[in-house]
């Protein structure tokens, strides 16, 4: 079927009206006719039936509107989605952030995007480091934000934008939160909620082995809200990185002993033409002062 059988029969479906249906289509009423009449051809029966002047629908022509309206909208969408792109009057970003990175410590850079591009359309979606990266591979997304402890394949290009540490977090009523800075033998037998897949705390954990600290990571969790979750509700303690903003009802306390910071980086597969969103936040992300972004994050 083509589309504008479905216009002309959408037009008679409204106005019941082969006459008017026309005009409005500027169409010959004939043409419209033999449209509507190779429409219902391809459906196998008829969608339309005239008695003297009354035009109404068949049974399936009743059926079968919401479809092709649905089909008509869509297909009008996609025809202003291309017109917008090929004028640059849009601009569509897809970005995927690893789940330990904060969104927050990112709201100035979308921020700036969102200003200085026309019809700035935007997909952020968070994930564990492996989907991200498969995903990626795949061409889901445009830019990735991720930690330099994800190990990225040759295919992929990353520029390091800012430095941070780990902090141990702790319900406030705890009395770890009294210290200024923890040192890792204080966490010695300490019950700690462990990060299912998270490469940002297999480098704690590394740490911690090297230097005999002994710690146990009893309960074990995905997400950064539930480990938060589980340590208010005093199932252990855990450690996060410094911008990750804080839910109510706990305290970040830093480490005395040097934790290695990690790099957030933004990475592209390498040899993909760039969009102008994707363009514009690479550009924005690598000129940025990120150390404002990171210190200004919400706790």
């Amino acid at each position: 079927m083509e589309m504008h059988q479905i216009r002309y029969f959408l037009a008679v479906a409204r106005s019941l009206n082969f006459t008017r249906a026309a005009e409005q289509c500027h169409v010959a009423q004939p043409s419209l006719t033999r449209a509507i009449q190779k429409l219902e051809d391809e459906l196998g029966g008829l969608l339309l039936h005239l008695e003297r002047q009354n035009t109404h629908l068949t049974e399936l022509g009743r059926l079968m509107l919401p479809h092709l309206e649905r089909t008509y909208v869509a297909a009008q969408a996609a025809k202003e989605l291309a017109r917008g792109v090929s004028k640059g009057d849009m601009a569509h970003l897809r970005l995927g952030i690893l789940e330990t990175v904060s969104a927050a410590v990112l709201a100035g850079l979308l921020e700036s995007l969102n200003t200085c591009l026309n019809g700035f359309d935007l997909t952020l979606v968070r994930l564990p480091h492996r989907d991200l990266v498969a995903r990626a591979l795949e061409g889901d997304f445009d830019l990735v934000f991720l930690s330099d402890a994800v190990e990225l394949p040759e295919r992929m290009r990353s520029w390091s934008l800012f430095r941070e540490g780990s902090r141990l977090v702790a319900p406030q009523s705890h009395p770890l939160t009294c210290k200024t800075s923890i040192a890792l033998d204080d966490l010695v037998g300490a019950e700690m909620i462990d990060q299912i897949s998270c490469v940002d705390h297999e480098r704690f954990k590394f740490v911690c082995a090297c230097k005999d600290v002994a710690v146990r990571f009893r309960h074990h969790v995905q997400g950064t809200d539930e480990l938060q979750r589980l340590v208010r509700s005093g199932f252990g303690l855990g450690v996060l990185p410094a911008s990750v903003p804080l839910i109510e009802g706990l305290a970040m306390i830093p480490f005395e002993e040097t934790i290695p910071a990690r790099s957030v980086a933004v990475a592209v597969v390498a040899g993909r033409p760039f969009q102008t969103a994707t363009e514009a936040c690479l550009r924005l992300a690598r000129s940025r002062d990120w150390d404002d972004a990171v210190r200004l994050a919400p706790l």
